[in-house]
């Protein structure tokens, strides 16, 4: 006996599946069809280490580009966790095992580590400069997500008025590796900074297509503010 359905979605990864969670809501009829044993797609976790009761998956260990919005208007059961620390990098310096330490809110810690590794204040003023001004653009690129998507004069003009226009072209002209290099004078602070432009990527820091710019993008304009939380229980 043959069904008749108002939408089928093929791929019952994390996007088909909010897909159809938002159809169900709309009173469609839904289809979902997976070739895998499981729905989730990158999304799902499993107990990968035998003895121990922990939940983890080996693609999306942490959470930040998915809308509260959606978590909300789906009902969604989860928690996400707010980290202390956002990064520690280790770095030798004179034979002296150390190393850069931020944490998720700068606080007291987070300065004099980058005293301790820069030999001043001067990189922990232009981070704060920086990060502070990227995050005025991800409060008003975040919520044009959920929207249709807008065209890049339209998109030019939130940043601007939100920031400025070299914020913008930090983020949208100028190979991100140009822009670390002029702001940033220590290595391993820029290191840090491109980590998030080139992790999960097979481009560079200066490729023309900005690539690494697009990449950086994501991994700072989560709910407007960049922050990577653990979802408890996997």
């Amino acid at each position: 006996m043959s069904e008749s359905f108002d939408c089928v979605i093929l791929g019952g990864g994390h996007n088909g599946l909010t897909s159809a969670a938002y159809l169900a809501k709309a009173n469609k009829s839904v289809l979902v069809l997976e070739a895998l044993e499981e729905t989730g797609g990158a999304a799902v976790s499993v107990k990968p280490f035998k003895g121990l009761d922990a939940n983890l998956s080996r693609y999306s260990y942490l959470v930040s580009l998915l809308p509260q919005q959606i978590i909300d208007d789906l009902d969604l059961k989860l928690n996400l966790i707010s980290r202390t620390i956002g990064s520690y990098t280790p770095v030798n310096i004179d034979g002296k095992e150390t190393g850069l330490l931020v944490e998720r809110t700068w606080g007291e810690r987070t300065k004099e580590s980058f005293k301790s590794v820069t030999g001043s204040m001067e990189e922990f003023d232009t981070w704060s400069d920086f990060y502070s001004r990227i995050e005025k653009a991800a409060q008003v690129i975040a919520p044009t997500m959920l929207n249709p998507l807008i065209n890049q004069e339209d998109l030019k003009q939130l940043v601007i008025e939100a920031t400025d226009q070299e914020t913008y072209d930090w983020l949208f002209t100028i190979p991100i590796t140009e822009t670390i290099e002029k702001l940033f004078k220590n290595d391993v602070v820029r290191g840090v900074v491109l980590t998030d432009a080139l992790i999960g990527t097979f481009t560079d820091g200066r490729d023309k297509e900005l690539l690494g710019n697009r990449c950086f993008l994501y991994h700072l304009i989560g709910n407007g503010n960049g922050e990577w939380k653990v979802p408890q229980g996997g």
